[in-house]
């Protein structure tokens, strides 16, 4: 397998005698933009040129100083700059293969600790998009602490976004929470919502009319604020979710499989057709195309685990916790053999933790792991 620091090194050889295409040159462009291990790669490779330079044209101007004795030149033997050209090519082509060899035969070993084995935590922000106007970072180097617009004045603080004023005209908000973040927020009638990572939330500033709308994808927690004149709706992509008030979880994640989850107080849920469930606390719905809407008694604390950052896992198929560790963690998992997705294990997973649940993984299984960029693949030796 050819990784961007491979083609790299091929593409500054080709660079270096002369022999670099026009598409081969559009191709190191785009690896330079995309890649920052490229970027580095190539940093180093011309520092390395660089020095090879400074070596050539010094034994140059060696070769044509005066002796102080005789004024004759000195009888210093002449290195031709294309033979340092080759040399240094040569060298690459050497580092290329030994690189290539290591890591084809060490990524998978137990204890190997190489820098593709190295997680980096994911650097995404929290983003508050308002139409028509701005994008507001919440997380972050640039997150906004406090933005007023006319009458609306919003405050960030600690994970928590809350606003007041009358807004008029603003039109649905969106709420972005990446993946390996979670945020809080708080609507103009004091109801409180927890988003998990990979969700987005849409609601007004306030709210106008007979009912109460937000517009949920992903997954998140509610407390609302009791109205019975203006009841609460959570749509999401398969269902609506009628709220006198109370507290519930809501997980979109899966469209085929929409669980809504109450831990107090009374809903009705209502699926793409004409159907309506009533739930009682203790409670929760899932809802699929397929059979409409099942109710059934839920755990309250596996539903709320991630409100915690701590998930119990027992007897789990890999391919079961991929998707928490996808929201989680930000990466991407491969598994290099399709037989390692169904091996089970047991544990806990804690967020910001991902280094201790592989390490565990290992000591438990014959399942190895390796980083290749924002993937995570899981091997066997």
């Amino acid at each position: 397998m050819t990784t961007n620091r491979d083609q790299i090194r091929i593409l500054f050889k080709e660079q270096l005698t002369g022999a670099l295409s026009e598409s081969a040159a559009q191709q190191l462009e785009q690896l330079l933009q995309e890649d920052p291990a490229a970027r580095e790669e190539w940093a180093a490779l011309q520092e390395q040129e660089t020095t090879l330079t400074t070596m050539d044209t010094r034994r140059r101007r060696n070769a044509t100083e005066l002796t102080p004795d005789t004024g004759t030149a000195r009888p210093h033997r002449i290195i031709s700059r294309q033979w340092f050209a080759w040399a240094a090519a040569a060298l690459l082509l050497l580092i290329a293969a030994g690189s290539y060899f290591i890591y084809h035969t060490h990524q998978h070993v137990p204890g190997d600790r190489q820098i593709s084995r190295n997680y980096v935590p994911v650097k995404a922000t929290v983003q508050l998009l308002i139409p028509g106007r701005t994008s507001l970072a919440l997380t972050g180097d640039s997150a906004v602490q406090i933005w007023q617009e006319r009458e609306v004045r919003l405050y960030n603080d600690a994970g928590l976004l809350r606003y007041s004023g009358l807004s008029r005209g603003y039109g649905l908000n969106t709420l972005l929470v990446p993946a390996g973040a979670d945020y809080r927020l708080i609507l103009s009638d004091s109801t409180e919502i927890w988003l998990n990572a990979s969700s987005r939330l849409r609601f007004p500033f306030n709210f106008s009319g007979n009912k109460r709308e937000v517009y949920l994808e992903g997954e998140a927690w509610f407390k609302v604020n009791a109205n019975a004149e203006h009841p609460f709706e959570v749509h999401t992509p398969n269902t609506t979710v009628t709220v006198l008030g109370t507290t519930l979880n809501i997980n979109t994640y899966d469209d085929e499989r929409v669980r809504v989850s109450l831990i107090e107080g009374a809903v009705n849920v209502k699926g793409t057709t004409d159907e309506v469930v009533t739930l009682k606390a203790g409670t929760e719905s899932v809802y699929g195309d397929y059979n409409g809407i099942r109710t059934a008694p839920f755990d309250t604390t596996e539903v709320l685990s991630w409100m915690k950052g701590v998930s119990v896992y027992q007897d789990k198929k890999l391919k079961e916790l991929k998707p928490m560790l996808e929201r989680w963690f930000g990466v991407q998992i491969i598994f290099d053999k399709p037989e390692i997705a169904h091996i089970t294990t047991s544990g806990q997973l804690e967020k910001n933790k991902l280094t201790a649940f592989l390490h565990h993984l290992e000591t438990t299984s014959r399942i190895r792991y390796y980083f290749s960029g924002n993937e995570l693949h899981f091997n066997l030796p």
